[in-house]
């Protein structure tokens, strides 16, 4: 072959632009339909392999094919339609190999090597093919460098198309500008591949007229409608891919609302139902028709709660999810105490929608009533066993005490100057302060004062005497009162202030305690306050239980199994003030008394 002899050829470059187009949107569609091909199952897996491999096959096919019309020499082009399509079902095959090979849970080097080998020589096949299938009045002849470097670039891209498309079959969203980016990194190096192959042939004039019976020939306007028609293809099989994706992420999402182990209601923000999932059925007693455009305030709402109800929603919308718990009613009118969260959700379009997600606590509210009326009934034997001691103290001891003392005086006034007279004295000395003594254990357990003139003269006088064993002043309020609080309220406020005036003696160093007692409305309100040194109160309450803080535990326990709530304020070096309040049976002024110590 003489350098003479040899055509000059020519490309048209409005066509190499759209091979490379082709050969991008071909490599984006590759790594999209490796991750569905890999997420499919059974006989919708096959369909895949199927339909991913045709639109693969097509659009690398149809990339060699428009980079070979962009190729013009001196002399008339046509093109064997027969052994195009052959070249095209060798692409199908190549494709398929790839995506079965990626789709595999795993994909070692061997494997990968298998695989490339096998694309890469499908590949090359498609190129040869399609050179083969050239009709026009020349020869073809091949450097065999170029051709030995095309087929190693051939298997280097297959190697590289298996690598990243196995590697973004998992789809994230922080992916997708990388995938795009491997896109375009795959295209260059199919490109690249078949212009090194391009480059390998060279044209002769031929004496012989070629064999024209199964050639035709294709324009410019040819060649963009084979490339449109491909474009059209792959865009649809990257719309597919994305519809069945959308669908698989409903499904799944359906599954999980479905399957949840908690009530789920969707809600517009004006409250109407756009969906509820099983468990709300079994809960509430409404199917999914019944709630759809219903305002779901109006469906498990009780009556009394319902004017609360926008303003929650309203608070949701602007701030972080919080759980609460209520009551909620069911469709037969029984009453379900529940926790419950609301989660707002933005859609598309700048909407907003609300998640109700609804827990059924019956059986854990159930747990708690058992344990508040086990720990109520022990307090109440508690309080019944120290009422017992101390009375058996009192009674029995205090009184054997005092007889003792009167024979032991009677033996003194006899003895007169005898040497039993010291020894009298010094017995009659510690009989009165075992009387003293018992006197007070027994007022410790149980006052008498407590049960015969109620609350207010119980703690004025166990304030005063506390006052002066430990050396600070104390000051009793108390409002001006004609009827007795019931029992158990009164020995809880008692308790619960001789545990705050135990807790100052023992660490605040406090110089005044305030203790007061008011009724405001339907509420007994007992606050206790000191100057003493203080305490971190979010360490105190979020402890453990511990000796340290056992004591506050036991007053929060009184407080709430009379129904009423404690809170403890205080700061390193600012005091502390105990406030507790108590419902009343109704309302009303509180215990007899004067007004103020």
């Amino acid at each position: 072959m003489t350098p003479d002899l040899v055509m000059v050829g020519s490309y048209d470059y409005r066509v190499v632009a759209l091979s490379l187009v082709i050969a991008v949107l071909a490599s984006y569609v590759a790594l999209d339909l490796g991750e569905r091909v890999t997420a499919a199952r059974a006989g919708a897996r096959l369909w895949w392999l199927i339909g991913g491999a045709t639109a693969m096959g097509l659009g690398i096919w149809a990339m060699h094919y428009t980079a070979m019309l962009a190729f013009h020499l001196p002399v008339p082009m046509g093109y064997d339609w027969p052994t195009a399509m052959v070249s095209l079902l060798t692409a199908m095959v190549a494709a398929a190999v790839g995506l079965f090979v990626v789709s595999r849970r795993h994909m070692g080097w061997r494997r990968a090597w298998a695989g490339s080998l096998c694309m890469g020589g499908g590949i090359v096949g498609l190129h040869y093919l399609g050179m083969a299938s050239m009709r026009l009045p020349a020869l073809i002849h091949y450097a065999p460098a170029l051709v030995l470097l095309s087929g190693i670039l051939a298997i280097g891209c297959s190697l590289l198309a298996l690598w990243l498309t196995f590697r973004f079959r998992e789809e994230t969203r922080s992916w997708r500008w990388r995938k795009a980016a491997s896109a375009l990194l795959m295209a260059a190096a199919i490109s690249g591949m078949h212009y090194t192959a391009m480059a390998a042939a060279s044209f002769t004039p031929a004496a012989v007229a070629p064999d024209l019976s199964h050639a035709v020939s294709i324009s410019f306007l040819g060649s963009v409608g084979i490339a449109l028609v491909t474009l059209m293809v792959l865009v649809a099989a990257l719309l597919t891919s994305l519809v069945d994706r959308l669908q698989e992420q409903r499904a799944l999402l359906n599954e999980l609302l479905e399957q949840a182990p908690h009530a789920v209601a969707l809600m517009t923000m004006d409250d109407r139902v756009m969906r509820v999932n099983r468990e709300f059925t079994r809960l509430f007693g409404y199917t999914p028709h019944e709630t759809l455009g219903r305002h779901l305030r109006e469906l498990i709402v009780p009556g009394e709660s319902r004017a609360e109800e926008p303003r929650e929603a309203g608070v949701v919308a602007q701030g972080p999810p919080v759980e609460v718990e209520g009551v909620r009613q069911r469709k037969d009118g029984r009453r379900v105490p529940v926790a419950m969260i609301r989660v707002p959700v933005a859609l598309p379009r700048g909407q907003v929608a609300v998640y109700g997600i609804y827990r059924d606590i019956t059986e854990h509210k159930r747990a708690e009533d058992m344990l508040q009326t086990f720990s109520q009934r022990l307090i109440e034997t508690q309080e019944a066993e120290r009422r017992r001691v101390a009375r058996a103290l009192h009674d029995e001891i205090g009184q054997a005490l005092t007889a003792l003392k009167l024979h032991l005086q009677l033996l003194l006034q006899a003895a007169q100057a005898s040497p039993l007279t010291q020894p009298l004295q010094d017995s009659l000395g510690r009989i009165d302060r075992a009387v003293q003594q018992v006197r007070e254990l027994s007022f410790d357990l149980r006052p008498a004062l407590l049960d015969d003139l109620g609350l207010v003269a119980a703690l004025r006088w166990y304030v005063e005497r506390e006052a002066q064993r430990a050396g600070f002043l104390a000051e009793v309020v108390a409002d001006p009162v004609d009827t007795r609080l019931p029992p158990a309220l009164e020995t809880a406020c008692f308790r619960i202030v001789q545990e705050a005036l135990t807790n100052v003696v023992r660490h605040a160093q406090a110089r005044q305690v305030r203790v007061e007692l008011h009724s405001r409305g339907a509420e007994v309100h007992l606050v206790i306050r000191d100057d003493g040194l203080g305490f971190d109160g979010d360490t105190v309450w979020s402890a453990p239980v511990s000796e340290g803080n056992l004591g506050v535990q036991g007053m929060q326990e009184r407080a709430v199994i009379v129904g009423g709530q404690l809170d403890i304020h205080s700061a390193p070096g600012q005091g502390t003030e105990v406030h507790a309040r108590f419902p009343l049976p109704s309302p009303g002024p509180l215990d007899q008394g004067p007004g103020e110590s």
